[in-house]
């Protein structure tokens, strides 16, 4: 009795331990599985050249980014350097469950669906035919014939349209005309977010006219200008808003909506009806309403506190001088920061994220003079300061005020500038002699001017401005370029930014600049560019082994016909 006793207390332990345990797989099975999208499913459209993928949403909310690959993308690794389309909501309001990938070119796909921030965060769960495919999607050289010029074909049998004289007839319904957009598009703000609605094409088919929603800090009424702007996401016909909820700072923005069927997409590009300008305050300001080309700035302080005046500029020997006001109750815990560019900087804050501006340094108030050490350089460079109090800095910048040209730009400095540059730093009032206005003591009132100057900051000598030197990049620096744009595939942006770093004196860094827009052009699908990187000497000296191979692999592709 006592063996058969202790041995149903053996069993009995063992059962309940294998409960536990299977209960605990089941709950961290639970967890891992709440990231997972689910019944992920790919279908090629009838063109044959174009994709739908659909999928369940994940039962934790953030941000879907759609991966796609030659080949099964059934581990991290192959997640990371898979090429993005796009990033799109999920789990919260206008969540996308479907997008389109169009115009492949022939060869074979695979798709994955997975969480942004398990991206960043390196902990991506993969599940087969949950939100990986494990079936190709085959993209054939001969893909079905379509219509010339994207024209509807004759009607040469009775088939008349349907009763509803909005609907075209079918054969006519995939094709798009070059006036279809939206209508009435509208602006409004629910909480810190801003829904955007419009009146939807009158001739949309449901399940095949899809709405682009774009967003960008400048008009979208030119192809050149389109191209800046960031896509946010696509909603199905007759689907006629989206909020979007990435505001995080007090910014002047345009959304449009664009119409896609098919091939063919009509862009925004006509002000008030599909697309808009509108401010967003991320707080209440309680300054005036900005004006048409400004942007709505910090609330916490007065226009004229956050930005100084009559920035001048004057090339000097070594480099260029650069002079300033202080802007109004500046104190000792004012700083402001020197900027260079080749491009001016008037856009505000998208000026500056855009990759083009490089800080040179800080200076303290109340110190309103640098000198800036760089090489000669032919064409036109723009510097421009901002003004930081605490953890407030403000960029929208004014030309002849905080930002100038030097060189052939519009703003170049003139010899009137060049010899009213101390006059406009001297913060005293000046002595009666120097009022006299007789061209022929300019020069004796400069120098009265300069040892004026000379005598309030308790020097013999002429005081010199602080210097910044224009360092060489670093290889951190061009790291940190990649990390933020080639390998989170925005390889458009990483084309922008390495340019600057392709002419370094630095053979290293020139030669890394140059291997990775190689690549950048490469991913892009712009092999003859990519090319003309790849024979470089300096992308050789870097990694022969590897521009040896990516070499082979553009000349195989321009070699097949496709570009």
């Amino acid at each position: 009795m006592k063996i058969r006793l202790r041995i149903l207390t053996i069993l009995s332990l063992l059962l309940w331990g294998t409960y536990i345990q299977a209960q605990q797989d089941t709950f961290r099975l639970d967890n891992d599985s709440a990231s997972v999208a689910n019944s992920i499913n790919v279908e090629v459209l009838k063109d044959g050249k174009s994709v739908r993928i659909s999928w369940e949403p994940p039962r934790e909310t953030g941000e879907i980014i759609v991966a796609r690959s030659s080949s099964i993308i059934d581990n991290p690794e192959k997640c990371y350097i898979s090429d993005s389309l796009g990033k799109f909501p999920s789990g919260v309001g206008n969540s996308v469950n479907q997008i389109y990938d169009y115009n492949l070119k022939p060869g074979t796909y695979y798709y994955a669906v997975i969480l942004a921030h398990h991206v960043r965060k390196k902990d991506v769960k993969l599940a087969a035919n949950r939100n990986y495919t494990t079936i190709p999607i085959v993209i054939e050289n001969n893909p079905p014939p379509q219509t010339n010029n994207n024209y509807p074909p004759a009607n040469t049998t009775n088939n008349f349209p349907p009763a509803n004289t909005n609907q075209p007839p079918p054969e006519e319904q995939k094709y798009l005309s070059d006036n279809a957009r939206v209508t009435d598009i509208s602006v409004k703000r629910e909480g810190q977010y801003l829904r955007i609605s419009w009146e939807p094409y009158p001739k949309g088919i449901q399940g095949e006219t899809i709405y682009t929603i774009y967003k960008s800090a400048e008009p979208m009424s030119s192809m050149s200008l389109m191209r800046k702007a960031e896509k946010l996401a696509e909603v199905s016909h007759p689907e006629n808003s989206f909020l979007d909820q990435d505001l995080t700072k007090s910014q002047t923005l345009y959304y449009g909506v664009s119409v896609k069927q098919g091939l063919k997409e009509v862009l925004p590009l006509v002000q008030n009806q599909s697309f808009i300008r509108q401010f967003y305050v991320f707080e209440q300001d309680k300054r005036k309403p900005p004006k048409e080309s400004d942007e709505v700035t910090n609330p916490q302080f007065a226009y004229d506190e956050m930005h100084v005046k009559d920035l001048k500029a004057t090339s000097v020997d070594g480099g260029v001088r650069l002079d300033w006001k202080a802007p109004d109750r500046a104190d000792e815990n004012t700083i402001y920061s020197i900027y260079q560019a080749i491009k001016p900087l008037s856009g505000g804050v998208s000026t500056f994220l855009g990759g083009n501006v490089k800080k040179l340094g800080e200076v303290g108030h109340p110190d309103t003079n640098v000198m800036v050490r760089m090489k000669p350089y032919s064409g036109a460079i723009y510097f421009g300061v901002t003004v930081k109090r605490g953890d407030l800095e403000d960029f929208t910048l004014t030309l002849d005020e905080s930002f100038v040209a030097i060189g052939s730009g519009p703003a170049g400095p003139s010899e009137d500038n060049s010899n009213n540059q101390t006059a406009d730093n001297n913060e005293k009032p000046k002595n009666d002699s120097n009022n006299n206005n007789n061209g022929n003591q300019d020069q004796n009132n400069q120098n009265n001017q300069n040892n004026q100057q000379n005598n309030q900051n308790g020097q013999n000598d002429q005081r010199q401005p602080l210097i910044v030197e224009q360092e060489e990049p670093s290889n951190e620096e061009i790291d940190r370029v990649l990390k933020d744009t080639y390998w989170k595939n925005e390889y458009g942006e990483a084309v922008k930014q390495l340019a600057a770093y392709a002419s370094s004196n630095d053979i290293d860094i020139r030669g890394k600049a140059k291997f990775f827009l190689g690549m950048s052009f490469y991913r892009k699908g712009e092999y003859n560019k990519a090319l003309k990187f790849f024979v470089q000497k300096d992308t050789k000296n870097y990694n022969p082994e590897r521009t040896e191979f990516w070499t082979k692999q553009c000349l195989a592709r321009i070699g097949g016909g496709r570009r």
